[in-house]
C-alpha cells in the first residue's frame, strides 16, 4: 500500500527555506508543492533546486491554493504572525520558525486561534532535538545533579549576521533573532517556566555601521523552579571567530554540573589562511537522497510526522507565545530597569 503523502507549501525563500524545502523534498511523507518570497527570484531559484511545481509571490495566494495541506514559515521574525494566523484560519497545518511572534499580542492570538480551530501548529525550535541539548535535559531529568540552582545561556553571533547575512537585521535583534532558542532551550532542559526578569541593553556599535538595533542584551531570569539563569544574546562578536555564532548552556544542580558547547567546541578544526575555523557537526550534516541530515533538518520532519501520522510536535504554540513572553518580558526590563514579574503558568 502506498503512503498518502501531505502536501506542503514553503513561504520564505532565503537559507531557512532552503532548509525546508530540502527537508520536504527529501521525505517519503510529505510532497513540496508550492514555494512562496516576496522575490520571483529568488522563487525561481528555490523552484529550479527543489522542484516546487509552484510558485507564488503572496502568502495569501499560496494559503489558499486547495493543493496545500500545510504550511511551513521561513520569513524574517517580524513576518511570522501574520502568515500563521492565516495559514490557521484557513485550516491549514502550520510550522513557524522562532519567534512565533515579536509582539505578546500576536503570539496570544496566534495561541488561541490555534486552539480554536484544532490544526497542528509548530514552533521550530529546533534545539529540542539538538543531541548536546537534548543529553541535558535527559541528565536533569534523571536527577543526576539534582535539583537546579542556577544556570547559563550565551546563544551570540558575529558581526557577519546583522551586517551580511541578515538584510532585516535593523527590525529585528539578537534577542529575538537567538534570544528565543536560548530562551526555549532553557525552559525546556529544566522542564520550568520564567516567572521574573531583569535585563540590561546596549546600542551604539551596530547603529553606528548602518545596522540600527542593539548590540546586546543582558538578562537575569528566574525560574518557577527556584533556579536563576544569566543570559547573553550579542550581535557583536568579532568576525575572526571560528564560527559564526556561539552556543553554550550550562547548569549548575545540588549535586553536579552539566555542561553543552555546540559551536566552538573543537571537534573539527581548519587553518587555511584566515585563523582558527571550525564546522557545525551537529545542526546540518551529509545525507544521501531520501534521507536528511541534522538536528535542523529533523525538527522540519518532526513536523512532518506530525501532520501524516500524528506525532507530537516537539514545541507548541503555547511554547512559542511562552517564549515571546520572556522576551518581551527582557525589552521592557531593559528600557525600564524595572525587575518584571510574568503572569504565573503558561496560557
Amino acid at each position: 500500500m502506498s503512503l498518502k503523502k501531505a502536501r506542503f507549501g514553503v513561504v520564505g525563500a532565503g537559507l531557512w527555506g532552503s532548509f525546508h524545502c530540502r527537508t520536504l523534498a527529501a521525505l517519503a511523507g510529505a510532497e513540496l508543492v508550492a514555494v512562496c518570497d516576496l522575490d520571483p527570484a529568488r522563487v525561481a531559484a528555490m523552484q529550479a533546486e527543489f522542484g516546487a511545481p509552484k510558485t507564488y509571490t503572496d502568502y495569501r495566494a499560496l494559503i489558499a491554493d486547495p493543493d496545500v495541506d500545510a504550511v511551513t514559515v521561513a520569513t524574517p521574525d517580524f513576518a511570522h504572525a501574520d502568515i500563521v494566523l492565516a495559514a490557521i484560519e484557513a485550516g491549514k497545518h502550520v510550522m513557524s520558525e522562532k519567534p512565533l511572534a515579536t509582539t505578546l499580542a500576536e503570539a496570544e492570538a496566534i495561541a488561541e486561534a490555534a486552539a480554536k480551530r484544532g490544526v497542528t501548529v509548530m514552533v521550530d525550535f529546533h534545539n529540542r532535538v539538538n543531541p548536546a541539548v537534548s543529553a541535558l535535559r535527559d541528565a536533569i531529568g534523571a536527577g543526576e545533579i539534582g535539583r537546579p540552582l542556577h544556570a547559563s545561556a550565551r546563544l551570540s553571533n558575529t558581526l557577519f549576521v546583522p551586517h551580511e547575512l541578515l538584510s532585516w537585521a535593523a527590525r529585528s535583534s539578537a534577542l529575538w533573532f537567538l534570544g528565543s532558542h536560548a530562551v526555549d532551550a532553557l525552559r525546556f532542559v529544566m522542564g520550568a517556566e520564567v516567572t521574573r526578569v531583569q535585563a540590561m541593553v546596549r546600542r551604539g556599535h551596530l547603529a553606528a555601521g548602518g545596522v540600527d538595533t542593539a548590540d546586546v542584551h543582558l538578562s537575569l531570569l528566574e525560574f518557577d523552579n527556584g533556579a536563576i539563569a544569566q543570559l547573553e544574546n550579542s550581535w557583536v562578536m568579532p568576525r575572526d571567530m571560528p564560527l559564526v555564532f556561539d552556543f553554550k548552556l550550562e547548569i549548575v544542580g545540588e549535586t553536579g554540573l552539566v555542561a553543552a558547547d555546540t559551536a566552538q567546541n573543537g571537534a573539527f578544526r581548519k587553518y587555511a589562511g584566515a585563523g582558527l575555523r571550525t564546522t557545525d557537526l551537529f545542526g546540518v550534516t551529509p545525507a544521501a537522497g531520501g534521507r536528511i541530515g541534522g538536528f535542523v533538518m529533523e525538527a522540519i520532519a518532526r513536523f512532518v510526522d506530525a501532520v501524516t501520522i500524528g506525532a507530537p510536535v516537539i514545541a507548541d504554540a503555547r511554547d512559542g507565545l511562552q517564549v515571546t513572553r520572556v522576551l518581551a518580558a527582557i525589552e521592557e526590563a531593559a528600557a525600564t530597569g524595572r525587575t518584571i514579574t510574568l503572569a504565573s503558568g503558561v496560557a
